[in-house]
């Protein structure tokens, strides 16, 4: 269905999952984790009580390429809200284009091992000219030692890039080493984008999540106008208890320091690149 034009008036949620309703929406055989239903009307009562208007469902990868639950919420939400498929290169046109024409704006890279790990390089270029002619993105969630790899190949390109999570970095390693100086470097590149979430997952479930902040305000300060947020919500995959929606928000807008730097990551940065 069509989808309406994005808005900056609202603030964004720029990553969540959803997870079932199972009997609508089971996993396949063998998922790669089975996380507990989170569907699609539990965390849009969540939006409705922080004062958050759009969101980006992010494909969890324990669904594959099985995109019946996220093409089926982005139906009902009347293009206030984004998708982030998974894709193989040789996907259908057909498919390809339904998905866009639902609300899909860009795909997920995964990095990660216990995700199933990365494709491979030639598999990466060939998703990317896949997606190009739409003019959508690819978000890169690893660690940053591999997200630095994967970036060197795939930055050249010039398809818009989104690092995940602030590329998994240990807020305890601080921001002054090599491989922080090359994330900067390459995130000062007009096509790539940092998504300042999961200060959770970089500092071990520790809230307030204060060793987070010298992290996401080096990368934020690298690309103010290329910097989004997200909740991660429901929080799959961790070990610790799960991060509160509400005390995420006032990290995000803290960390922004003032209004105009807040406005440009929750809402007018997002509305550009979901557009």
């Amino acid at each position: 269905m069509p989808t309406s034009a994005a808005s900056t008036s609202g603030i964004w949620d720029c990553h969540f999952h959803i997870f079932g309703p199972y009997d609508a929406h089971p996993l396949p055989p063998n998922p790669i984790y089975t996380p507990p239903p989170a569907p699609f009307a539990e965390i849009r009562a969540i939006h409705a009580a922080l004062g958050i208007a759009h969101g980006v469902i992010v494909q969890g990868a324990c669904y594959g390429n099985d995109h019946s639950a996220l093409l089926a919420a982005l139906d009902t939400a009347d293009g206030t809200y984004r998708g982030i498929a998974t894709i193989d290169p040789d996907i259908d046109e057909a498919q390809l284009a339904d998905m866009a024409a639902r609300g899909v704006r860009g795909i997920r890279l995964g990095l990660m091992s216990h995700l199933g790990g990365a494709p491979d390089m030639g598999q990466m270029r060939a998703v990317l000219e896949r997606i190009r002619p739409y003019g959508w993105h690819a978000l890169l969630h690893g660690q940053i030692d591999d997200v630095l790899g994967a970036l060197a190949v795939l930055a050249p390109l010039g398809v818009p890039l989104v690092i995940d999570h602030m590329a998994r970095v240990q807020a305890r390693d601080g921001v002054a080493y090599a491989g922080f100086a090359r994330l900067q470097e390459t995130l000062a590149l007009p096509h790539l984008w940092i998504k300042l979430s999961g200060p959770d997952r970089i500092t071990d479930g520790i809230a307030p999540y204060l060793d987070a902040v010298r992290v996401a305000r080096a990368l934020l300060d690298t690309a103010p106008d290329r910097a989004i947020w997200g909740t991660d919500w429901p929080h799959p995959n961790i070990r610790y208890p799960r991060p509160d929606e509400a005390q995420l928000l006032d990290w995000i807008r803290a960390l922004c320091g003032d209004a105009a730097t807040a406005d440009a990551v929750l809402r007018h940065n997002p509305a550009r690149l979901y557009a």
